[in-house]
């Protein structure tokens, strides 16, 4: 290879760069163990406070027997003749509120586990609606109805978050909250007095309650007309499910937001109504959980997924470092050894590591200032003896801090990244391109023997005129 300096030093350059990019890929498996360790102590904490919450309810649920008499044929000795049999089904009559209003406040709170925050909440809940009762009809001919216990049904998904007993009135009766029976569709049930239960009665309902949780809340929007309204100081929420909020306002105090569902924009009432029939029934068939829309107390500035994406470009920065450094070497003759480049190279690489070990501890930004500077400040040292002065040193050290300025940026502005990443790139290839516009690629690193028989001739001073080879013979006379 000593023929072809400049393809060897292309193809060590190459090798360095794989070598970093197994050492890139160790980081990101340790981004995501980290990851995973979070994960599990959010989940430590959820078991020991209260999960992700989503509220259902209420709702009117009454199970009951229709019974009727049925004519069969049936033959014997004496021939065919009709016999009539009992025949009994079980029902379920479900009645959804006509309308519904929730009004509810959030406040968070962060719990800790090692050294992993975990964002905790509690929050009071105030709901109203108004449910028609109706007497479920026959469905066989001559069907006799049989009710059963009516209950008012509520969910939450995790019962363990709430903080005291709800308080709930029913046409200004006083209703106790249990445990629901088995089979029934929802684990919070009340007995309704059967007095209430009049064809065409309007049954107003007041809930009260308080209710712990982590992560995410969520609602299921039963009621013909479904109106929730949310305040938080929570400043960074996020709204997902299958409704987005009416009207919102988001600022550094907090947020409101207000969602209308009414019941001919969704599915959730079939939806848990296929859910609420007798499990005989249901054996076998696939539930559909019914629709919802919710609210994420997410953290924006995720220090994991800012850490992963920032080794996502670790590769690509590794490249742009050591090609800024071999255009310069052959513009400026620097001279610069692979293992140099190793070393340049195992310092970018550790910036990655450090950034995502600094920012568990403090916030994200200024663990990113930290690790940036310190590997900076490391390269204009070692580059200040590898370079021969401060002054080229700091220009590369100047180039590198850029680097990561673009990095930063490339990573607070995640719809941007595609944009600024591609900008990168073509005013770096630009840079090249202007740089080496002038090099002779050919004579940029001569072989070793061609550069020995270059400096010789150059060594070899200017000659003068021509000297003869020899002298002429001495002419004698000629002898007597």
């Amino acid at each position: 290879m000593n023929r072809y300096p400049l393809l060897s030093k292309l193809l060590m350059i190459g090798l360095l760069m794989l070598l970093l990019a197994i050492a890139l890929a160790l980081v990101r498996d340790t981004v995501a163990e980290r990851s995973a360790y979070r994960q599990a102590a959010t989940d430590e904490v959820s078991a020991a406070h209260a999960g992700a919450q989503t509220l259902t309810g209420p709702v009117l649920w009454m199970p009951y027997t229709e019974t009727a008499l049925r004519s069969v044929k049936v033959e014997d000795e004496g021939g065919t003749r009709l016999r009539e049999e009992l025949v009994s089904e079980e029902r379920v009559a479900l009645f959804f509120p006509q309308q519904q209003e929730t009004r509810s406040q959030l406040a968070t709170e962060q719990r800790r586990r090692g050294i992993f925050p975990v964002t905790v909440y509690t929050s009071q809940h105030h709901s109203t609606g108004r449910l028609v009762w109706a007497a479920p009809q026959p469905r066989l001919p001559g069907g006799k109805i049989t009710p059963g216990r009516a209950l008012l049904l509520m969910g939450v998904s995790d019962a363990r978050g709430l903080l005291s007993a709800p308080r709930l009135l029913m046409a200004g009766q006083a209703l106790a909250l249990e445990r629901a029976p088995a089979g029934a569709p929802l684990p919070l049930a009340a007995a309704v007095d059967p007095a209430l239960l009049q064809p065409g009665t309007t049954l107003e309902v007041d809930l009260q309650f308080e209710l712990a949780g982590t992560g995410r809340m969520a609602w299921v929007p039963l009621a013909g007309d479904t109106t929730v309204t949310l305040k938080s100081p929570w400043p960074h929420p996020s709204f997902s499910g299958n409704f987005l909020p009416r009207t919102r306002s988001v600022d550094a105090q907090g947020f409101e937001a207000t969602w209308r569902v009414p019941a001919l924009s969704t599915q959730a009432q079939a939806q848990f109504m296929a859910q609420s029939v007798s499990p005989s029934a249901a054996a076998g068939e696939q539930r559909v959980a019914p629709e919802q829309f919710a609210v994420l107390l997410a953290d924006p500035v995720d220090a994991y997924r800012l850490a992963e994406r920032a080794a996502k470009y670790g590769l690509l920065f590794i490249v742009l470092t050591f090609a800024a450094f071999f255009v310069l070497e052959m513009v400026r003759r620097w001279r610069v050894h692979p293992m140099q480049y190793l070393m340049i190279g195992a310092a970018l690489v550790l910036f990655f590591l450090l950034l995502l070990s600094i920012a568990e501890h403090v916030a994200f930004a200024w663990a990113y200032a930290a690790a940036s500077a310190a590997c900076v400040a490391l390269l204009a040292f070692y580059l200040r003896h590898v370079l021969g002065g401060w002054r080229p040193s700091l220009a590369m050290s100047s180039l590198l801090a850029a680097l990561y300025g673009v990095l930063y940026s490339i990573l607070m502005s995640e719809d941007n990244a595609l944009l600024l990443g591609s900008l990168l790139l073509f005013g770096v290839l630009a840079a090249a391109m202007v740089a080496t516009r002038k090099l002779d690629w050919y004579h940029v690193m001569p072989a070793e023997g061609e550069t020995a028989r270059m400096g010789a001739a150059m060594a070899t001073p200017a000659a003068g005129p021509a000297a003869p080879l020899s002298a002429p013979p001495p002419v004698h006379p000629p002898q007597r």
